[in-house]
């Protein structure tokens, strides 16, 4: 935890008791999360509102720290960035469930040679896989 409030202050942002609680939470999480979950987690509730919990978590987003991960039939969710090191998810089309896939991504191969070929920094990407669980089959 020290070291993600540590590359938060370096990014200017002030270490407020909301900041560092939506970080706690996000760090434990072990799935992305919506702002709707966020606001009712019993750790937020009581600290942060809904525009605080909003405002967080686009000041995490704008400075690296962030994954806002869109989708379809869930909303954005979002989890903290571990800049190269990110999960990829598999989302049940029926009935939403996220699931982490627990494989290496095989997307940085060909994300080196757009950064290597466009003189691009600072590169992201998403993977995201959707397709009917078993349990909704």
């Amino acid at each position: 935890m020290e070291e993600l409030i540590n590359k938060c202050r370096q990014n200017g942002l002030r270490i407020t008791t909301g900041l560092r609680t939506i970080l706690e939470v996000l760090h434990q999480a072990k799935l992305p999360m919506s702002l709707q979950e966020l606001e009712v987690n019993p750790a937020i509730i009581a600290i942060c509102d809904r525009a605080t919990i909003f405002r967080t978590l686009q000041r995490l987003e704008g400075i690296g720290m962030l994954r806002r991960l869109n989708f379809s039939h869930s909303g954005a969710k979002f989890s903290l960035s571990n800049g190269d090191n990110h999960e990829e998810y598999l989302i049940c089309t029926a009935c939403g469930e996220i699931t982490t896939l627990n494989m290496s991504c095989p997307v940085h191969k060909i994300q080196d040679d757009v950064i290597n070929s466009t003189g691009y920094k600072q590169m992201s990407h998403e993977l995201t896989f959707y397709g009917v669980c078993p349990a909704c089959q």
